[in-house]
């Protein structure tokens, strides 16, 4: 018993004395090896680089002052500020870290002469913004005719998809902008483009029961048995949300009651 009470004094010198060590000096002291043992010192925290500066700093991209001044102006509607920083050499295309641009901020701020303006300088009709959606989906969306139009008319892709597969088209039927779909439906957009659900534009007006939706796309000779991804016609979405209105202009368009499988759900 007392030989153990002896070692414990002894052990914690050691440790205590190691840590000061390793304070004080490389980790593995030189006096801790046999002389003729040369010992490679370990490199203290203050020789590292990267103790310097963020590790992510040289991959970040460099944002101009300009695009920061121009995205910012372009969020509070001020035309003639905009205006200036494009004409002092903003671009009009440029982002900033994150990669939002210029017309992405405009449309979703609803500035349409800003966005005008913006195309007219080199803007790009088709870039992404949040969620992968274009300045077209984000216009359908919002029901803004005026941009839409605007954005047609500068050669938007029609059939560009956002993240979750979407359409303009799509988006446009399920915010219920019938007027939007009879504009984007000018545009002759793919009628059998699906989104993440497998649904075409008429499948989704069918089963969300956007009645003026559903009639403008039946309008535009878009076939009413036309399948889903999964085989499966817009009579059956219709009937598989209790959407009797729909199946109603569905029937008088002609379509099938024999087109959507009965052993479904």
């Amino acid at each position: 018993m007392r030989l153990a009470q002896s070692v414990v004094p002894i052990v914690f010198f050691a440790v205590v004395a190691s840590a000061q060590a390793f304070e004080e000096g490389p980790a593995v002291p030189e006096l801790l090896a046999p002389a003729s043992v040369k010992v490679r010192q370990r490199a203290l925290p203050e020789d590292f680089s990267a103790v310097g500066k963020a590790a992510w700093e040289d991959s970040r991209p460099v944002v101009a002052p300009s695009t920061r001044d121009l995205l910012a102006a372009v969020k509070a509607g001020q035309f003639d500020a905009v205006k200036t920083q494009l004409n002092d050499g903003a671009l009009a295309n440029g982002a900033d870290e994150v990669g939002e641009r210029p017309l992405i901020a405009a449309v979703a701020g609803e500035h349409a002469e800003i966005a005008r303006l913006l195309i007219q300088r080199g803007a790009s009709p088709n870039v992404k913004g949040p969620e992968g959606r274009t300045p077209l989906a984000m216009a359908s969306a919002a029901g803004n005719p005026g941009i839409v139009r605007m954005l047609l008319q500068a050669g938007a892709d029609i059939n560009a998809r956002s993240d979750n597969r979407a359409t303009a088209l799509h988006e446009a039927i399920r915010f219920d902008h019938p007027e939007i779909v009879r504009l984007l439906l000018t545009a002759n957009p793919d009628p059998e483009r699906y989104d993440r659900e497998g649904l075409h534009p008429l499948a989704l007006a069918a089963a969300l029961g956007r009645l003026n939706c559903l009639l403008a796309v039946l309008d535009s000779q878009v076939a009413p048995d036309q399948p889903d991804r999964k085989g499966l016609t817009a009579l059956y979405w219709a009937r598989r949300y209790d959407q009797a209105l729909a199946e109603s202009l569905l029937v008088e368009h002609g379509a099938s009651r024999e087109a959507w499988p009965l052993n479904l759900d």
